[in-house]
């Protein structure tokens, strides 16, 4: 009896491999010694990544955009690529229009940084740049968003001379916009995530 709940018990465990899932984050991260923000995509929440890389006398962060993964992140194991849109009504750098009934942003306008399809909702999920409101930041579903202006895609020029143009505004398809000015590249100032509709 005991060697055949033994033997059951080694099916199991080793018969069936274990597939585990956690929960991936986009952070835009601030330094407030340094004076300098990045992107982090960890599998830390942020206020564990806060506490983990310098603590919260120097950094904040907010959550840009969260998703689902399956394995883990034993060894070091980088985070699952960002899911993209099914379908997607927008695109990065189109100029939406907030629908969303009763919210503190609704009628703000901001322009998509980033798209994702978020599986356990069932729904693309939009995170908008309000440059008008003091650049903060917040994530929408699709449906409580309106297009506004579509976007124009910025472009870097390299070059080694020291005179060269600023980049040039260009439409979708990669071709200059006549009459466009040059996009600007101010430096985002540490916002406020005033995302609360989705988790």
């Amino acid at each position: 009896m005991k060697r055949a709940s033994l033997l059951l018990w080694v099916l199991l465990v080793w018969a069936i491999p274990a597939k585990a899932e956690y929960r991936a984050y986009l952070l835009e991260v601030y330094d407030h010694i340094l004076g300098k923000q990045w992107e982090a995509a960890t599998g830390f929440q942020p206020d564990h990544y806060i506490v983990t890389h310098g603590g919260g006398n120097r950094l904040s962060a907010i959550i840009k955009a969260t998703w689902m993964c399956w394995g883990d992140l034993s060894r070091y194991a980088p985070v699952c690529k960002m899911p993209p849109t099914k379908d997607p009504k927008f695109e990065v750098g189109d100029l939406l229009e907030v629908t969303l009934k009763k919210h503190m942003t609704e009628s703000w306008q901001g322009r998509v940084e980033l798209s994702l399809w978020r599986e356990d909702l069932k729904s693309n999920v939009y995170g908008l740049r309000f440059g008008k409101e003091k650049n903060l930041y917040g994530r929408y579903f699709e449906f409580d968003l309106k297009l506004i202006e579509k976007g124009l895609t910025k472009i870097e020029v390299q070059t080694d001379q020291p005179n060269a143009p600023p980049p040039q505004a260009v439409d979708q398809a990669g071709n200059p916009q006549a009459g466009a000015a040059p996009v600007p590249t101010t430096p985002v100032t540490p916002g406020v995530n005033i995302n609360n509709q989705i988790p």
